[in-house]
């Protein structure tokens, strides 16, 4: 599909990567980013089932689920892949034995990012929706209405991908279709949006001055809550876009700048590239524990639900395996039939 990226990973036993280190290092880094993204997209999805507080069912939670589900695809299925390709280049495998090897790999991590895009996409509108549209939000924003949009956006991934692979269009044209459709037209869109739902958020925030007290505590509290909701979306914004401009300068010169791609240095940047791609997927469940109050909140509760549990564990097994049966009195019987 992309013929950059595939011509790179074909040729990637040349240049400077062709030393044993150099290998070793892509292996070890893709390992890393792999596995940070697989256990924290996991965890993330495990604390919105567990939903220890009952905030967490809503559709704009949905999205953040199937963020998390692209996230954990293109982390553990192509991050993992990359890894065993790099490791068995390392151990003497040639690239062209390796070829449908790495066509599963781009299939599978151009598809969960292409689903990653529109995401974001859906969760700037979200946004949008939720401050300026505040009393029909519910109405116009339904979980059936999020759940079908989040069913078109893997149709619509999978079917540009298989575009890709038909051949009816050219390379170049669709390389260059792929990136600025899905990353240069949001870029421009989406900032405006964005900029859009902060104004609205300050002026919901000028009129709750005529409020009275109470009122005004209760709608600050939710403006609050709207403003690093929005923050922490942004925020994923910005991480998705500039994980992606790097493929995209490398994509507009290996279509505009022939002479470029047979540089060392456009091998190397071409993989540094390719694994930012990859880099952005473990970063995203950090940004939600880290900004939006209510999975901060989940999360520190899941986690001390998890240690307290060890701990009394830790402290007396058997009286908390008895209790946990339901019979807390039949320790105390048992006594006082021995000391009989």
């Amino acid at each position: 599909m992309n013929s950059s990226t595939a011509q790179f990973e074909s040729n990637g036993t040349s240049s400077s990567f062709s030393l044993d280190y150099g290998r070793l290092a892509l292996m070890l880094g893709d390992f890393s980013v792999a596995f940070t993204a697989s256990v924290a997209n996991s965890l993330l999805l495990v604390i919105i089932y567990k939903n220890p507080h009952r905030n967490l069912r809503s559709p704009s939670t949905n999205l953040v689920i199937n963020m998390a589900v692209a996230d954990f695809l293109t982390g553990f299925l192509s991050g993992f892949l990359v890894t065993a390709y790099d490791g068995l280049l390392f151990m003497g495998r040639t690239a062209k034995s390796l070829e449908r090897y790495l066509l599963v790999n781009i299939v599978i991590a151009v598809t969960s990012i292409m689903v990653g895009c529109c995401n974001v996409v859906a969760m700037a509108c979200d946004r949008w929706l939720a401050v300026t549209a505040a009393l029909n939000y519910r109405r116009i924003v339904t979980a059936r209405r999020v759940n079908s949009l989040i069913g078109l956006f893997w149709i619509y991934a999978i079917g540009f991908v298989g575009l890709g692979f038909s051949g009816a269009i050219p390379k170049d044209v669709y390389e260059l279709l792929y990136c600025h459709l899905h990353v240069s037209l949001p870029l421009i869109v989406l900032p405006l949006l964005y900029w859009k739902t902060f104004r609205a958020l300050e002026a919901h925030s000028r009129r709750m001055t005529n409020v009275g007290p109470g009122n005004q505590r209760m709608n600050s509290k939710t403006v609050c809550a709207e403003i690093k909701t929005t923050k922490a979306f942004v925020i994923v914004l910005c991480l998705f876009y500039v994980s992606f401009l790097p493929y995209v300068v490398v994509v507009n010169l290996s279509n505009f700048c022939p002479v470029c791609v047979v540089s060392k240095g456009f091998q190397v940047f071409l993989h540094i590239a390719y694994r930012f791609l990859i880099l952005n997927c473990s970063l995203d469940p950090f940004v939600y524990a880290w900004r939006i109050p209510k999975y901060r909140r989940a999360v520190r509760t899941v986690f001390n639900r998890c240690c307290r549990f060890r701990r009394r564990n830790a402290i007396d097994p058997d009286v908390t395996s008895i209790s946990m049966c339901g019979n807390p009195g039949l320790e105390t019987t048992h006594a006082a039939e021995t000391q009989t």
